[in-house]
């Protein structure tokens, strides 16, 4: 059986950075930390989930998930990052996610590419209903959430070689091998993402973003974007979208200023071009009785029949000129205080390098005399041996001189054995069994003797008896 027939699971956690750079979004670090769930079956396909536990105001965890279904993904790239590496081909918020991860050298980059005009699904409970305020921590976990749903392009960071490749190519096949999915498959693959089966058999939905604009809108609101940390976006910009000068008319009612609001936070660098008409008369050709004007952010007012005021053309050029002044004044400011930024950050990078260049040092240091001690006790050991070689040399020219100083008294012992020893055993011998046998032997005669003369009485008093 192959890898690819196998069911996969993997879970861990990780950090998200959406990363939509088409519409001049700078890379944003999700700033909470998601669970990504992976389940690939040979006989359907493959699912990612992402969750995030969100609590109401009764302190009561609900998950919510961000949804990741193969039929969006266009790529799925598994790359391994080194986050002391400074060249061009880094993320830029490298250094965020390896804050979070602890300061680990190496982490693993999971990186999805949807498709043009598609997303992710953010999943609640059916019944789900956020009744917290506008800036309460649960609807800034929301905001983060739903920001990464609403991306075409996102990274997921974890921490190096927890994902194995064989896992990430059985994900990585079965998103290619999507669109070739059979009838059965596909089936199965819809009973697999069926949002029926979430919250114990609650089901669940698809969290849309005009369910969140009807929470009512409040400065405090708008800053639940802080949630995700913008890598190159100024913090004046993250606060509030650059705001164009309205004339009021009479009769006009407030407009929700929520989508414009959110979209200019998104994208700072963009610019909206208010209404320009090329002549008087082109403005005065206009039909007064439904005057329509297309405002920043994609709104449409509805402006009362006023009367029409001819300008002059030089009073026209004069304003536009001096509106584009002021928009190229406000991307200068934003690219200078981009540049400040990232000289701030270099600054930091700077004074780390340094701390971590005195660290450095004082560890060379003690190795340095670590070195030292180990080299000297090398010498010292060195100069041991080789006094202890002089010693046993010495000794074994003692051992030579006193082999040759003994005589060789082998054969004068043996010749003594062989002459002396056998007289002097046998002498031995008698004078010992003269000492301690003689005694011993008399006494065993006599106590045979008596054991006869026992024995014979017995026979014949048995003899007379009968």
């Amino acid at each position: 059986m192959t890898s690819a027939d196998e069911t996969t699971r993997f879970a861990h956690s990780v950090f998200a950075v959406r990363e939509d750079d088409n519409d001049g979004r700078s890379p944003e670090l999700v700033d909470q930390p998601l669970k990504l769930d992976a389940l690939y079956k040979p006989s359907t396909s493959v699912l990612f989930r992402l969750s995030v536990p969100i609590a109401n105001s009764t302190s009561t965890k609900t998950m919510i998930y961000v949804q990741i279904t193969p039929d969006r993904i266009i790529s799925l790239r598994h790359t391994t990052c080194e986050t002391s590496d400074t060249s061009d081909q880094t993320p830029r918020c490298l250094d965020l996610v390896r804050e979070q991860l602890g300061g680990a050298r190496f982490v693993t980059r999971l990186q999805f590419q949807l498709h043009t005009g598609s997303h992710a699904q953010l999943v609640v409970p059916a019944d789900f209903n956020l009744d917290d305020s506008p800036d309460s921590p649960a609807r800034r976990v929301l905001a983060s959430a739903s920001s990464l749903a609403t991306a075409s392009s996102f990274s997921l960071y974890m921490p190096h070689n927890v994902l194995p490749m064989k896992k990430f190519r059985n994900f990585a096949h079965a998103v290619q091998q999507f669109p070739a999915l059979t009838a059965a498959q596909r089936h199965a693959y819809e009973r697999m993402v069926d949002l029926r089966s979430l919250y114990h058999g609650k089901g669940g939905k698809v969290f849309t973003s005009e369910e969140q604009d009807t929470a009512p809108a409040t400065p405090a609101a708008t800053e639940s974007d802080a949630a995700t940390v913008a890598v190159d976006t100024p913090s004046r910009y993250r606060d509030s979208p650059p705001q164009y000068e309205e004339t009021p008319s009479e009769g006009r009612k407030p407009r929700d200023r929520s989508d414009a609001t959110t979209a200019s936070a998104e994208s700072p660098a963009r610019d909206y071009a208010p209404p320009a008409y090329e002549d008087g008369e082109q403005q005065c050709g206009t039909s007064t009785s439904n005057k329509r004007v297309l405002h920043c952010g994609s709104e449409d007012i509805d402006l009362h029949p006023a009367p029409k005021r001819r300008h002059p053309r030089a009073t026209q050029l004069s304003e536009k000129s001096s509106w584009r002044l002021d928009s190229s004044e406000g991307r200068l400011q934003f690219q200078l205080e981009r540049q400040r930024q990232q000289i701030e950050q270099l600054q930091e990078d700077i004074k780390a390098l340094r701390r971590r260049n005195k660290e450095l040092e004082g560890r060379h240091d003690e190795l340095e005399e670590g070195y030292g001690m180990l080299e000297k006790r090398q010498v010292e050991s060195e100069e041991a041996i080789e006094s202890i070689l002089v010693h046993t040399g010495e000794l074994d020219d003692e051992c030579e001189k006193l082999g040759r100083q003994m005589p060789d008294i082998g054969d004068e012992v043996e010749d003594w054995m062989r002459d002396s020893m056998g007289d002097r055993v046998k002498e031995y011998m008698a004078d010992w069994l003269k000492e301690n046998m003689s005694e011993t032997i008399q006494e065993y005669i006599t106590q045979q003797v008596t054991a006869q003369i026992v024995d014979v009485k017995m026979r014949m008093r048995s003899a007379l008896g009968d």
